[in-house]
């Protein structure tokens, strides 16, 4: 699995489900399954309070 694999799991989590466990559960899911060196960015949204809005400013910083 690479990084932007797990980021459109997340993106698809939050359009998907839409709700705060259901994008916790898939970032620590696809966490695990990254080297090390890459989970930052997806423990940074499982451990987030707010994870849809930090989901969501990922979105818009996105490079096209």
């Amino acid at each position: 699995m690479t990084l932007s694999d797990a980021v459109l799991i997340v993106l698809l989590a939050d359009r998907i489900h839409g709700t705060d466990a259901a994008i916790r559960s898939a970032a620590k899911r696809c966490a695990k399954k990254l080297p090390r060196s890459q989970r930052d960015i997806l423990f940074k949204i499982g451990n987030s309070a707010a994870p849809r809005e930090v989901v969501a400013h990922l979105c818009q910083n996105l490079a096209d």
